[in-house]
């Protein structure tokens, strides 16, 4: 009796255990007459991610977990090649609740409210905006289709963890999983285009972007844009080079 007990709890970990290490979704390998070279593959990925500095606008809702929500407005400034964001997040009436830079030299906060006061949030909130709108780091590993015929590029992270960029067929829904070294999903961000949109020559940018983070903290934020204008490179404080 003993040892059935014993059996049991030991199948029931190794499930556990199991159930808690994800894999990565396979991909089909392209054709070799058809696998598209490394030039196309830079195309597709600045189609999501801008090279030119910009400033966007957004309309946020922030959901944390018991169905708490809060309605903000967001303002980013982008400087892809460097890097470099500035951002501020206000309440609707304009009360700036978090505003900060971050460069390759510095992070630097120059206003913050509770509950936004925490310096693990402030990290967490410019680390969540360089996933939105910068190319990963990491090298291009991988590439194909999915079973559900998405196109998928997948990253190799530093860190070891990964970044799958996933594009629908029609091209109107990208999404951008990272995952750490044990393969679970940290964030996904999913983007919505208008139909035919990445397909432009002129910059064209998602209509409503929504981050899901999945640990060590759960939240969500569905930003909705409302305003995207090209600005010049002028650098937040401490990275002007």
């Amino acid at each position: 009796m003993r040892q059935k007990t014993a059996l049991g709890y030991l199948f029931v970990f190794a499930f556990l255990m199991g159930a808690g290490c994800a894999g990565l979704p396979p991909i089909v390998s392209p054709d070799n007459s058809c696998a598209p070279d490394e030039q196309s593959l830079s195309r597709e990925v600045n189609a999501l991610f801008p090279a030119d500095s910009f400033q966007f606008v957004h309309a946020i809702e922030l959901t944390m977990p018991g169905s708490h929500s809060a309605m903000l407005m967001g303002v980013v400034n982008i400087h892809p090649q460097h890097r470099a964001i500035h951002c501020v997040v206000m309440t609707l009436e304009g009360l700036v609740l978090f505003e900060a830079d971050h460069t390759s030299e510095a992070f630097i906060i120059h206003r913050v409210i509770p509950p936004f006061d925490s310096q693990a949030f402030a990290r967490g909130l410019v680390s969540d905006i360089e996933l939105i709108f910068f190319r990963p780091r990491g090298r291009l590993d991988a590439w194909g289709t999915l079973e559900n015929k998405n196109t998928i590029l997948r990253f190799s992270e530093p860190d070891g963890g990964t970044i799958d960029l996933v594009v629908s067929p029609d091209r109107t829904i990208w999404t951008q999983n990272l995952r750490n070294s044990s393969h679970r999903i940290k964030r996904c961000v999913t983007y919505l285009f208008p139909q035919g949109a990445t397909n432009s020559q002129a910059p064209v940018f998602p209509r409503s972007i929504t981050l899901t983070a999945a640990f060590p903290s759960r939240y969500t934020l569905t930003m909705t844009l409302t305003d995207a204008s090209l600005i010049t490179d002028t650098l937040p404080c401490g990275d002007n080079k």
